[in-house]
């Protein structure tokens, strides 16, 4: 008998990307300058490697927005980011307010050119990808609903020991990290801290990165530098969570101060962290309209002939008499 090879499956690292973009209160999705059958995902309607699709609102500031993509690999991504379907995405996800004023007079060519050479530049300080890797292979429940978003900025030394000394010990100390008013979600699983937060670090930082701790002065792998370490700390609905169980949470000093210290436990080495609080939908899912096929249409015509004719003639009732032999 022949021997069969073994294959070990494991379930791949997820590969997410945050785009903010400025998305006015009134307007419950980006439209696209160009109309798209599937007006959720736009230009992304076609482009290959794209797995799912969420839309997240800032709690504190509604009108920040972000658009969140889901791909199967680095490569699938390098070559969007290299494509015209990047440049159109970019384009109508205005950074700010004055970006969407610019977009609504016409005077977009100076935005479509940073938005070409954003899409075309992996480096570019002004990034609007924020691209973040997940550090681990357990199962994990998707960044969805009410989600408590963390980063955390870390050395980056040669080596990355100090990075996966940081990550591990925030892992330990914030996997089972129940803020004030989030008790009740305990014990109701086998395991049930592995789906409360997810965590994945920063293959390329955004502007935004660069706002909130500055720019990175890392030239190259060799020199030291820094990582970013994002945790989504989620309130799922599935555990009976509600947005108003995380508000109640959010305005608790209590619940701040508790966070405060569980951070202070891991400081250093990380140096400095970022909280923020996000409602985060997935796209609705898109079916195109079924076109039958011509077989399709001619056999659905003779069945209704068929169906027709039988109706008109029926056949003379037969009575059986119930003769024994």
């Amino acid at each position: 008998m022949a021997r069969t090879k073994e294959i070990t499956r494991r379930r791949s690292d997820s590969l997410v990307t945050w785009t903010r973009f400025h998305l006015p209160v009134e307007r419950e999705w980006p439209t696209w300058a160009v109309d798209h059958e599937n007006v959720h995902f736009g230009p992304l309607d076609d482009v290959t490697g794209v797995r799912k699709g969420w839309l997240g609102r800032m709690v504190e500031d509604p009108e920040q927005a972000a658009y969140i993509i889901e791909w199967e690999d680095l490569e699938h991504l390098k070559q969007f980011r290299s494509s015209p379907a990047c440049a159109a995405f970019l384009q109508n996800l205005p950074e700010n307010d004055h970006s969407l004023q610019l977009s609504r007079d016409g005077s977009s060519s100076e935005q479509s050119s940073s938005s070409v050479e954003d899409a075309s530049s992996s480096s570019s300080p002004a990034s609007r990808f924020l691209t973040l890797r997940e550090s681990t292979q357990r199962p994990k429940s998707d960044v969805e609903g009410r989600v408590t978003f963390n980063a955390f900025l870390v050395p980056h030394k040669q080596g990355h020991e100090t990075t996966w000394n940081a990550y591990h010990a925030l892992r330990d100390e914030l996997c089972s990290f129940q803020p004030r008013g989030f008790e009740f979600i305990a014990g109701t699983g086998l395991h049930w801290e592995c789906y409360m937060n997810t965590w994945f670090f920063a293959l390329e930082e955004d502007q935004w990165v660069h706002n909130k701790f500055g720019k990175s002065e890392q030239t190259d792998e060799s020199t030291d530098g820094r990582t970013v370490i994002c945790e989504f700390h989620l309130w799922p609905q599935e555990y009976g969570a509600t947005p108003e169980h995380e508000e109640v949470s959010a305005s608790d000093p209590e619940a701040t101060a508790s966070w405060n210290e569980a951070v202070a436990k891991v400081m250093p080495p990380v140096t400095a962290w970022v909280q923020e609080r996000w409602d985060v939908l997935p796209l609705p899912y898109y079916e195109p309209p079924y076109e039958p096929t011509e077989e399709e249409l001619e056999h659905h015509r003779k069945l209704e002939e068929f169906i027709k004719y039988h109706r008109e003639n029926p056949k003379p009732e037969v009575r059986w008499c119930g003769t024994r032999f």
